[in-house]
């Protein structure tokens, strides 16, 4: 198969989706690889890494001309939605259920490419290519908000030693994402309250699963709350914790909605008079990318560095932030997205997502159809399940035809 590397252009996205070591594998593989010029530059691998790895560094045109199966890690942008032709496959981050417009989304899928979205790759509730930046996400949250502070408000929020004051922070949500933060703060002695929707038995198996201590002795000596999410009675909670950001310095959210606790039942769980208690200079962070999901007064951005303020209170939300350390972040994200690209490869894309059921839920549109349910749900878009399509291949293979420019056994070029 020929295999194409894109060069991310978001703005401050610095990672990459392939690494020379990947290239080498795929060349012992017996397949091509075209690296679109600078593509790892922001990572720190350079073009002559590439090259000496077996790769064809050219120009963009050239990489969407040649390959079959391309690679990057961000959703496109608009400008790049015409580069995609319908015998490509394109394996990405997607998140066609977050904040893409109904709109963008159309006009890419139109393009009639299959798109395999990294954040939906996996099964039984497990999701392997989002976990590793999840739980970096978390980690940065959690840094940039400590950094922000204490340049904006003056307080050193760690505690190392006794005659330290420390600082407060409101942790929202236990998964990937809101454990990191809950590791990062707590390793520095900060007062924190964990707000979590799953019962606290699951969080400290969490705990206990991730960092290999129970979460008794992770949080030995240390000023940690938890406090229990009331779906039943949400405004309950909401009054909770609306108690506490009067005395933090800190909140992260690390929770999305659950279909469970619509708008209409919660509209916010922090909403604008509750982020107006912080005292000026305190600081809040979305680390989720939802648009005015959770909190009212966070809406996301492309920035790796800008601030924005509310009722005079710092915002920061970045919907990329393992960018920020875009080499350690490629590395992470390259080691989990890697099998599956030799996978797709070696099998053929067809059967790669006929056999392999991660990575078939992961297929999120084909042939101008969104085949992700919950995405179409969320967008009120028509949906087709990826089995109509894989059926017609199967069909098309059956009767030793050419399967046609989607799904194909081989590759199209």
């Amino acid at each position: 198969m020929r295999v194409g590397l894109l060069k991310d252009i978001k703005p401050d996205e610095r990672r990459v989706a392939l690494l020379p070591r990947h290239v080498r594998v795929l060349k012992e593989l017996g397949h091509a690889v075209f690296v679109e010029r600078n593509a790892g530059s922001g990572s720190g691998f350079d073009d002559s890494a590439y090259e000496r790895a077996g790769a064809r560094v050219v120009e963009k045109a050239d990489v969407l001309e040649e390959s079959e199966l391309l690679l990057k890690v961000k959703t496109p942008l608009p400008s790049e939605f015409a580069d995609y032709k319908p015998f490509h496959v394109l394996f990405t981050y997607l998140h066609f259920d977050e904040n893409i417009s109904r709109q963008d989304i159309q006009a890419l899928i139109e393009r009639a490419f299959i798109g395999i979205a990294y954040e939906w790759v996996g099964e039984g509730g497990a999701y392997p290519l989002l976990e590793p930046m999840s739980r970096l996400t978390g980690y940065l949250f959690a840094q940039k908000a400590v950094e922000l502070c204490a340049r904006e408000k003056g307080i050193f929020c760690a505690a190392n030693e006794p005659f330290l004051p420390g600082g407060r922070a409101v942790i929202v949500g236990s998964g990937n994402i809101g454990l990191s933060a809950v590791k990062y703060l707590s390793d520095l002695n900060l007062s924190l309250s964990v707000v979590h929707n799953a019962p606290l038995l699951t969080v400290e198996k969490r705990i206990l699963q991730r960092f290999g201590k129970s979460a008794s002795d992770m949080l030995a000596g240390r000023n940690v709350r938890f406090v229990q999410m009331n779906e039943e009675d949400p405004a309950r909670t909401k009054g909770e914790l609306a108690g506490l950001l009067g005395e933090a310095d800190i909140l992260i959210n690390a929770a999305v909605r659950r279909a469970s606790l619509p708008k209409t039942k919660l509209e916010y769980l922090v909403d604008r008079e509750m982020v107006a208690r912080m005292a000026p200079g305190s600081v809040v962070c979305d680390a989720t990318a939802c648009d005015k999901d959770m909190v009212e007064t966070c809406v996301s951005s492309p920035s790796l560095h800008d601030t924005y303020r509310e009722a005079d209170v710092v915002h920061y939300n970045c919907d990329h932030i393992p960018a920020l350390v875009a080499r350690t972040a490629s590395e992470l994200l390259t080691e989990s997205t890697f099998p599956y690209v030799v996978r797709l490869v070696e099998q053929g894309v067809f059967q790669a997502i006929q056999s392999n059921v991660a990575l078939r839920n992961g297929v999120s549109c084909c042939e101008g159809w969104i085949t992700h349910r919950l995405s179409a749900e969320k967008k009120d878009m028509p949906y087709r399940p990826i089995g109509d399509f894989l059926s017609v291949a199967g069909a098309r293979g059956r009767a030793e035809t050419s399967p046609g420019p989607v799904l194909r056994m081989e590759s199209a070029r």
